[in-house]
């Protein structure tokens, strides 16, 4: 595959990060493996060159893979790509679907080599274990992002230099599967319950590890499995809701008690910032040049949420105030304010994290596989409820009162609902709509059109062209 000959030449030149919330890392100035892992510091550099490209998948990308395709976030018709992606009328040839995939098998490939070379590297045993088990945490996610968006993908879990022989055909999905709960089940038995110094902001943690497990069998619909990880991440009395939801979000509030994955965004420098501040923003209203993006709310979204619910406060807008006081009006309908960042460094520079996982999607995790199991229970209730409770924001319950007395089917529902309210813009939207079956559906009301073949993206054409063993979902 293109990714596999690409990375062969580049995986071990690490790239140095030196950003005050970003992982610390320590360039390498050497190609040839048998040099690159000999001591603690290179294993150190080796694992935060994996962390370093989460960038390339997390962000604006799984934002238009996860979100943009969904019935909650929309873009305006001169972003052609983005409604391209929004109203199914991609094709395998899209742009996004490679970018995607090559930097997933980036990741991939270099954490592979973390995972064969550190182990023979003499150093502190458990801070060598941690470092493989940080990389295992990163395959798995990788995979498990792959594996929802294709299906069937190449399973490569060894390290190869062979740039002649790149046909690697796709493996079953529940091959695929079975090595992600493999990886994560590892990983949560050698990472950390949490970091204190700064410098290590980021790191995954065996939390991140189970929340991530937790997802995982709640995909596969393996309910006892799911309900029990996601106690297991409640249980540690690591997590809990900040309790303004719109702290959820500010940058200087990052890596909080509720965030338990986060990739790692600054804009001191142009390769290290976000972009969604930017891409969201009403026109006209983010700080540098008085820009903004064509990304906004589907308008139903945007009705959707009960009165008195101070999550769409901070969710939806149609004006924004800006720094010199003036009120900045949406002529284009409502916007999305979660990623709102006013001392952005420049175009496409915020400094937004992107959350990958936290406290209150485990808590909506561990109320949907308990329901699942045959009908909510107090604990499902008690979940869901701490989450409804804070979005009253203070006010009484006759605001989004408290949960009870729902039978299986409206409690399912329920939780569906929520997980829509308290966790939009955030990658979640498409996983959630496929593996609850509501994909179709939803997708169809908002008048797209939207079939079997669209519950899994087109391998990207420009991987068959050099891996001929690579066969094309139905219907592209």
């Amino acid at each position: 595959m293109k990714a596999k000959k690409l990375l062969i030449l580049v995986t071990v030149l690490l790239f140095s990060v030196s950003c005050e919330d970003n992982l610390q890392e320590e360039p390498l100035s050497f190609l040839e493996e048998s040099n690159s892992f000999k001591t603690s510091a290179d294993a150190t550099a080796a694992l935060n060159a994996v962390y370093d490209r989460l960038k390339g998948i997390y962000g604006m990308t799984m934002i238009d893979l996860a979100d943009l395709n969904g019935d909650e976030c929309e873009v305006r018709e001169e972003n052609g790509g983005g409604s391209e992606i929004h109203k199914n009328l991609y094709n395998s040839g899209t742009r996004l679907f490679d970018v995607f995939y090559t930097n997933s098998y980036a990741l991939i490939d270099r954490a592979n080599r973390v995972i064969a070379n550190v182990p023979g590297i003499p150093m502190d045993t458990k801070l060598r274990d941690q470092i493989v088990g940080e990389a295992k945490f990163m395959r798995a996610l990788a995979y498990f992002n792959l594996v929802q968006a294709f299906g069937d993908v190449p399973l490569l879990t060894t390290v190869s230099n062979d740039v002649v022989n790149v046909e690697v055909p796709r493996d079953p999905a529940d091959k695929v599967y079975a090595q992600i709960i493999t990886d994560l089940l590892e990983a949560e038995k050698v990472l950390p319950l949490k970091y204190t110094a700064a410098t290590e902001q980021g790191r995954a943690t065996s939390g991140a590890a189970k929340g991530i497990l937790a997802k995982v069998y709640l995909t596969r619909r393996q309910w006892v499995e799911a309900t029990a990880k996601a106690k297991e991440v409640i249980d540690s009395d690591v997590y809990k809701l900040v309790p303004d939801f719109r702290d959820v979000y500010v940058p200087e509030k990052e890596n909080g008690s509720e965030h338990i994955f986060s990739v790692q965004f600054s804009c001191v420098l142009p390769q290290y910032g976000s972009a969604m501040a930017e891409n969201f923003a009403i026109y006209f209203s983010y700080p540098i040049n008085l820009t903004g993006g064509s990304y906004q709310v589907v308008p139903a979204y945007a009705q959707s949420f009960s009165e008195g619910d101070y999550r769409k406060t901070v969710t939806v807008i149609e004006e924004k105030t800006i720094a010199n006081g003036s009120v900045v009006k949406s002529r284009t309908g409502p916007h999305m304010d979660k990623y709102w960042d006013p001392l952005a460094c420049g175009a496409g520079r915020a400094r937004n994290n992107f959350i990958v996982i936290r406290y209150a999607d485990v808590l909506l995790m561990y109320a949907e596989a308990i329901n699942e199991l045959g009908g909510p229970t107090a604990d499902a209730y008690a979940a869901i409820n701490q989450v409804r409770a804070r979005a009253r924001n203070g006010a009484q319950q006759g605001v989004l009162p408290d949960l009870k007395d729902l039978s299986q089917a409206q409690f399912r529902d329920a939780v569906f609902r929520e997980r829509g309210l308290e966790l939009s813009f955030e990658g979640h939207r498409r996983w959630d709509l496929l593996r609850t079956g509501r994909y179709v559906a939803q997708m169809q009301k908002l008048g797209i059109t939207a079939n079997e073949k669209h519950l899994l993206y087109p391998i990207p054409v420009q991987e068959i062209d050099v891996n001929p063993s690579l066969k094309q979902n139905p219907g592209y």
